[in-house]
């Protein structure tokens, strides 16, 4: 991932970056591409250098779905959420970082249909640049929650950006520039709904698989309907 010369122009960014990715360094987990380093390439391009992941990215198969007018079932839905809230819990129980910079953009569908999370250090980088919650939104696809200040790239953040995700599923395209924030500014609690929701529908399948004595995986759900 190469970052644009008006980003890293901010001597804070590059420093938050490699803090982060040091900070990350020996966390591990599958539904996360982990990162390798950060460096400067030949010109003085900032990059990111993470574990190639085969697939396709969330946005990408949203838009495809969209264009040919198709519609993403609901299992795929489900089965995508359930795989998401868990590990966005994870990164802030084991790490004590939130992400804060989840979006269709980030996540990558394994052609086994595994859900991996991509760029997840770039939160505390993109929180240095001090945008409004609309230039976040218009420039980067980060969605952020309301705040009294500036936009923080914390855990409510992560609910707001998993309930953002959510509604993509259901609309079953990405969300456009002019629907967010102002769209939504008044339904923001929709967006926290469906981030609530998605993990309870986590925690519900999980509990399901331990009755059935086995995890609910691929087999129970038809994950694309075309």
């Amino acid at each position: 991932l190469c970052f644009r010369p008006e980003l890293t122009d901010i001597p804070s960014f590059e420093f938050a970056l490699r803090e982060r990715v040091s900070h990350l360094s020996t966390f591990q987990h599958t539904s996360y591409a982990r990162v390798r380093r950060v460096d400067r390439l030949n010109g003085g391009t900032l990059a990111l250098f993470s574990e190639c992941t085969s697939g396709v990215r969330l946005a990408e198969l949203l838009a495809e779905t969209a264009r040919r007018g198709l519609v993403l079932d609901i299992n795929t839905a489900l089965c995508i959420l359930r795989q998401l809230a868990p590990a966005v819990t994870l990164l802030n129980q084991s790490a004590h970082v939130a992400n804060g910079a989840l979006g269709p953009e980030r996540l990558i569908l394994t052609p086994q249909a595994r859900l991996v999370i991509a760029e997840s250090v770039v939160g505390g980088a993109l929180e240095q640049l001090h945008y409004s919650r609309e230039r976040y939104w218009q420039d980067l696809r980060v969605a952020l929650p309301p705040s009294a200040g500036l936009p923080r790239f914390d855990e409510s953040a992560d609910v707001t950006q998993l309930g953002m995700v959510g509604l993509s599923l259901v609309l079953g395209r990405p969300l456009s520039s002019d629907e967010y924030p102002d769209a939504l500014d008044d339904h923001e609690h929709v967006l926290v709904y469906v981030g609530i929701v998605a993990a309870n529908v986590a925690r519900a399948l999980d509990a399901w698989g331990q009755r059935v004595g086995r995890p609910v995986g691929p087999d129970d759900v038809e994950y694309l309907t075309w």
